[in-house]
């Protein structure tokens, strides 16, 4: 995680980023030495969940797609659920990216992240105002 203007951004926002905004964070990462070490590959993993009770147990194997790169000795994994190739790449590429030495180039990637966390509590906030429409009091529907 980093900050920007007291915000905090974190490579998890790209799981929830538009193809476009991947695509832009690629090409940002293009402009450093980054290296790949495993191409992104798709694979099953274990999902743990945790109950209405606060207990884990497995949810079952799902599918995710991983990668690992390198810049300058820092290691950057991105693994992201479905067959996502570019999205586990840009996710590995913005953990490097934000460790690494170069401000400019840090500098856009968290405005991007900021950006895109903006758009995305947006859309969450939206959807929980749609579902709180939907809710019914009971206790005024008595017929009294």
């Amino acid at each position: 995680m980093n900050e920007l203007s007291g915000h905090t951004i974190c490579a998890s926002v790209i799981n929830d980023i538009s193809r476009e905004a991947v695509r832009e964070l690629l090409e940002l990462a293009e402009t450093a030495s980054i290296e790949i070490v495993s191409t992104p590959r798709s694979g099953l993993t274990m999902m743990h969940v945790l109950d209405a009770f606060d207990s884990e147990f497995l949810l079952g194997e799902v599918l995710v797609s991983n990668t690992e790169v390198v810049l300058n000795g820092q290691r950057g994994f991105g693994i992201v659920t479905g067959d996502e190739p570019e999205r586990s790449l840009a996710r590995a590429c913005a953990e490097v990216l934000l460790r690494g030495e170069d401000e400019t180039l840090k500098f856009h990637v968290q405005s991007l992240l900021l950006r895109e966390q903006a758009k995305r509590d947006e859309r969450r906030k939206h959807e929980e105002q749609l579902i709180a429409n939907t809710k019914v009091n009971f206790d005024l529907m008595t017929g009294n």
